[in-house]
């Protein structure tokens, strides 16, 4: 069966689950005005709950940000706070894919500091 993919009004997540890993493909913008749901729908649904037992735990969530066109800075802090969400969780949280231009904003933010360490690569 098919994960579904979640389209909000500038973003679209398609995350594809495997069992101890799920990849989430980011379409769009995540501006002000889908930052909340992008981070709800993460959160929600890729992030470890229990599974039961026998069933693997979710140890790894790789953000593909390469079809992302905009992020703006509460963007920046939703992607931020979906991996301090997964280190809560003893979850990595991996970011593939980001713009330059995302990471100047978030150096400009003062985010850099805290996007180095999710970030896979630049």
């Amino acid at each position: 069966m098919a994960t579904p993919a979640y389209c909000f009004t500038t973003v679209k997540i398609n995350p594809n689950e495997k069992p101890e890993e799920i990849t989430i493909r980011c379409n769009g913008k995540i501006t002000a005005e889908s930052a909340y749901m992008f981070q709800r729908e993460v959160h929600d649904h890729c992030l470890p709950q229990p599974r039961g037992k026998g069933l693997s735990i979710l140890k790894r969530i790789v953000l593909d940000l390469s079809h992302v066109t905009r992020i703006d800075d509460t963007g920046l802090k939703a992607l931020l706070d979906v991996c301090v969400d997964g280190e809560r969780k003893d979850c990595k949280v991996e970011v593939v894919n980001f713009s330059p231009r995302a990471f100047r904003l978030a150096s400009l933010a003062r985010l850099n500091h805290a996007l180095t360490r999710m970030l896979a690569a630049i």
